[in-house]
């Protein structure tokens, strides 16, 4: 690699088992497979692929005090500078099933010449390796805000670093240089555990920052991304194109987020009303989310988040026979919270009822919560946290399972009648010939691991929502009297304030679908669906 002193060899061991780029990139290799090593360094990968998975390893290492400590690992080991070597006379006749950059396309003046030679050497099937630092690191782009820019010996800023690349301008890399990439991951770096630590502790200059430049520096998905992990194949070869963060990463983010905006502010007296509508509830059902309310009220209060709590059940009947059963349920649970009971008002539907909790309520937050609905401990310190770190978002809605342990996917797109018919009254069968379809309808091509911003429709199961947002909109529309209230107050509030899927608040959804539920069911499920059409606009198909 030009202009780069030969004094100075990357000493690095290997674990296969840690959680590294080498050790990574090294358990995706087969063993037996033939590999080019580019940039060897002093061997610590070769001798790994030679001696434990048997490979047969080629390499190519520009630094004479490296190439003599690493070549009895390899079947032949050129000492050249990568950027003069023309790799097809190199290894003419040889063909890879895998070719290895493992952090060295930084130390190339032109790493695009490299990238190019790749393809003609690849076996069929096979892949391109490679690890590069992430230049959209955080700390790396606060120390620049800062008016510095530090070599350092090693690092994100290493002093033999020649070109710095993000995530986008790799993936354009290597798209140039018909290359694709198939699968990406990520090395997680704290800021604390990194070179830029010392800014990032307590007197630091970080603390001079804005709260607004904090919240941009870390609200990105690759803001704690040290190295991005690649594996690429020719532009022409099968597999599909991955280009997306990894989860782990996105809440590593997140999570350093609401840690430093904490810190940031003085401590936050935070009150929730959680309102829960009941009609002729399960009791042993009911006891089960009292308790996992609890809990949960128990764990944010444990963590800081949460000062005062009121839980408000509004009895919708049948009868007023319900007050007294339900009254000893909740003296039963011993909640941490204000407890108010409502009954007495007869059935006047799910919407209106919330609304009678909802202006009874006080406080920043607001809970709509399912009578059938169990909350993990810490879904309501998540959910807070998330409120408390994005100002913007007006809503969260959380990952749902079902009793069984299955997936539920209840934020949606945009409703078509087909969607509905399919979704709530279709058999199995026909179900299964339009999975695709109903796939869409619910975002499982975007529901995952990681916080999705503005889903079209939240779940009205678990609702957690800013107060200021429920009373810009005015809360439910209580003419849904059940049904459609959830989708048509999701659509209002997106008007006023971002709707987020937030995976780390979790819980079990123990209901079902309004066709398993009896005629009258339907009936109200088909009328609700004609007032939701009528007011936002029917799509047939």
């Amino acid at each position: 690699m030009s202009g780069v002193s030969t004094a100075h060899v990357y000493h690095r061991t290997l674990d296969p088992n840690s959680q590294d780029s080498l050790a990574r990139l090294a358990r995706q290799i087969r063993p037996g497979s033939r590999v080019l090593d580019l940039g060897a360094g002093p061997g610590v990968l070769g001798r790994y692929l030679a001696e434990t998975l048997d490979c047969a390893v080629d390499g190519v290492e520009y630094n004479p005090v490296a190439v003599a400590a690493a070549t009895s690992w390899y079947r032949r080991l050129e000492c050249v500078d990568l950027e003069s070597i023309v790799l097809a006379e190199c290894f003419a006749g040889q063909r890879y099933d895998f070719i290895i950059c493992a952090d060295i396309l930084e130390h190339l003046r032109q790493p695009g010449a490299v990238l190019a030679q790749l393809p003609g050497l690849l076996a069929p099937n096979g892949r391109v390796l490679l690890s590069v630092p992430n230049a959209a690191y955080a700390g790396l782009i606060a120390e620049l805000l800062a008016g510095d820019f530090r070599y350092r010996p090693e690092g994100l800023l290493d002093e033999t670093h020649l070109r710095f690349l993000t995530r986008d301008s790799l993936l354009r890399l290597l798209e140039e240089h018909d290359l694709r990439a198939v699968a990406l991951e990520t090395t997680i770096m704290d800021l604390d555990r990194s070179e830029f630590a010392e800014q990032w502790i307590e007197g630091g200059w970080v603390e001079t920052l804005p709260v607004e430049v904090i919240r941009a520096l870390l609200d990105r998905p690759e803001a704690l991304v040290y190295q991005f992990i690649v594996t690429a194949v020719p532009a022409d070869g099968a597999g599909d194109t991955l280009i997306s963060v990894p989860s782990e990463a996105a809440q590593a983010a997140q999570a350093a987020l609401a840690v430093r905006l904490a810190a940031r502010k003085p401590p936050v007296i935070t009150t929730l009303t959680v309102a829960i509508v009941t009609h002729a509830p399960d009791p042993s059902v009911l006891t089960a989310v009292l308790e996992r309310l609890g809990r949960a009220l128990r764990h944010a209060a444990e963590r800081g988040l949460l000062d005062r709590a009121r839980l408000i059940l509004v009895d919708n009947g049948p009868g007023s026979d319900w007050r007294e059963s339900l009254r000893r349920l909740l003296d039963a649970a011993d909640l941490p919270a204000t407890v108010e009971l409502l009954s007495g008002q007869g059935n006047v539907g799910y919407g209106a009822g919330h609304n009678l909790a909802f202006y009874r309520g006080a406080g920043e937050f607001h809970l709509v919560l399912n009578p059938d609905v169990l909350l993990e401990e810490d879904a309501l310190s998540e959910g807070l946290a998330f409120l408390v770190a994005h100002p913007d978002a007006g809503l969260v809605a959380p990952a749902v399972w079902d009793g069984d342990g299955r997936r539920q996917y209840l934020c949606k797109r945009y409703p078509t009648v087909l969607d509905l018919a399919l979704r709530g009254f279709a058999p199995a069968g026909l179900r299964r010939r339009f999975r695709n379809r109903l796939d869409r309808y619910e975002l499982r091509d975007r529901i995952g691991d990681a916080v999705l911003w503005n889903p079209p429709i939240a779940s009205g199961c678990f609702m957690l929502c800013r107060r200021t947002a429920l009373e810009r909109v005015g809360g439910f529309r209580p003419e849904y009297f059940l049904y459609f209230e959830d989708f048509d107050l999701s659509l209002r509030l997106a008007e006023v304030a971002r709707l987020a899927y937030v995976p780390a608040v979790r819980v079990i959804h123990l209901g079902g679908h309004a066709a398993r539920k009896g005629v009258r069911h339907v009936g109200l499920f088909l009328r609700a669906a004609v007032k939701f059409f009528n007011r936002y606009g029917w799509r047939g198909w």
